[in-house]
């Protein structure tokens, strides 16, 4: 279990989304930032820390969220707020980064709400014509109606930007940076799109795919925030256009520490596929037994959290494991423990590893995208230890190798600040002005 030496976690607010017309006259650079919601997520938080900081240093800032979803991360009043949708979506349907989708016409992710029309039109439907059949029309009617939707977002999100009269538009993620390159195109704004997950390993359906290839050449840049993610572009944008945009590193500047009761390792995420939470749990049974001392502190909630507190349940883990949920502030969290952990079937650059080496903490992490790895280094001085993806036996080894010799986390720790300084929020913002022609 664990203690709170300072119970100063800030819980997730919610603001009302506001929409301010008729706009003030330009005085300032304005910038838009587009993107699904605000809801959990690693591009959210991004979006959230730019927007506070650049609203700081005298920008005018707006933010296009498409979907209304209930807000994780806090924003700063002055930043303009403008809700692209009147359709409200379920607080389990916030989403992490990687399952955004704003012009999917149907979810398949268990969540149970109120049918649409194409739902209510599937419900009729289904039971008067033999499933063959039904499964065929759906084949071909879901893919017209979600390219409806994208001709109709995207005409939408033009107007809007066209009455907000932006200098530069950036969006963030595979389906909002499609749209916004619609939206914008033939525009006099400088739009800008960012890649935040390995696409790679990232699979959309196959339409999203298609259209990936078609319109980002489009765009005036295309950015990523690992080195190894814009390599998996050159194939679709010309290389001229290709930009590395690091995540804005923001740390808690008040200092507070949870008090763990024992030594603790932890992992901060949303409970999905990607996370391999499981990867990890199947891990911890094997560090349970070399060190039985040591607990682990999963922070993050998500879809799939009853299947793996089941799996715990199984494992014979479930009275080493705390459950923390999710919190505004994993700053706390990260300097009461012990080591970072993150057993990721995909990343892009994630926000809780640089947060957790910015806090000292020696990492284990998998090897399975570029973009942990080039945080972590692969050189004289790295910040920690990599492992091969989906091996929960090396990713145990790990674990108690780091855990026995203190003057190894010790030399790994020091190597992490020191990384985690290169994306220190004033000089990684410095770059995203760059690329927006806003400097």
């Amino acid at each position: 279990m664990l203690r709170m030496r300072t119970t100063a976690v800030l819980q997730p607010e919610s603001d009302p989304v506001s929409v301010v017309e008729p706009l003030t006259p330009k005085a300032r650079k304005r910038l838009v930032f587009v993107i699904a919601h605000l809801g959990a997520g690693g591009a959210q938080r991004v979006v959230a820390t730019a927007a506070n900081a650049l609203v700081e240093r005298g920008f005018d800032v707006h933010v296009v969220v498409l979907e209304r979803r209930p807000d994780t991360h806090r924003v700063d009043p002055r930043v303009v707020m403008h809700s692209h949708s009147a359709r409200p979506m379920a607080a389990q349907d916030a989403g992490d980064e990687g399952s955004e989708e704003v012009f999917k016409p149907e979810r398949a992710d268990g969540v149970v709400k109120p049918l649409g029309r194409v739902g209510r039109a599937k419900a009729y439907i289904k039971p008067k014509i033999p499933q063959p059949l039904f499964n065929a029309m759906v084949g071909v009617v879901s893919p017209v109606f979600a390219m409806f939707r994208l001709a109709q977002l995207s005409l939408s999100l033009r107007r809007r930007i066209k009455r907000i009269e932006p200098d530069a538009v950036l969006a963030f993620l595979t389906q909002t940076n499609i749209a916004t390159v619609l939206a914008t195109r033939g525009l006099d704004t400088h739009t800008v799109i960012s890649e935040r997950n390995d696409p790679r390993l990232q699979r959309h359906r196959t339409r999203v795919e298609f259209l990936r290839r078609l319109v980002y050449r489009w765009a005036d840049v295309v950015t990523a925030n690992s080195k190894g993610a814009l390599t998996a572009l050159e194939p679709i944008v010309p290389k001229h256009k290709l930009a590395f945009l690091p995540n804005p590193l923001v740390v808690s500047s008040a200092g507070e520490a949870v008090t763990f009761a024992a030594p603790t390792v932890v992992t901060v995420g949303r409970l999905v596929e990607q996370k391999g939470i499981d990867v990890l749990l199947a891990a911890w049974a094997k560090v349970a037994e070399a060190l039985p001392g040591w607990r682990l502190a999963i922070v993050g909630d998500g879809p799939l959290q009853s299947e793996l507190k089941e799996r715990a349940l199984k494992l014979g883990i479930d009275d080493r494991v705390d459950w923390i949920g999710h919190v505004s502030d994993p700053f706390p969290f990260l300097r009461g423990a012990k080591m970072f952990v993150m057993t990721s079937r995909f990343e892009g650059t994630p926000n809780a590893l640089l947060e957790a080496m910015a806090c000292g903490l020696p990492a284990v992490v998998s090897d399975a995208s570029p973009g942990p790895c080039e945080l972590i280094g692969t050189d004289d001085s790295p910040a920690g230890l990599i492992v091969p993806v989906e091996d929960a036996i090396a990713t145990a080894d790990a674990i108690i190798r780091l855990a026995r010799d203190e003057s190894l986390q010790q030399r790994l720790g020091l190597a992490a600040r020191a990384r985690a300084r290169v994306h220190d929020a004033d000089d990684a913002l410095d770059v995203w002005l760059r690329l927006l022609r806003c400097e």
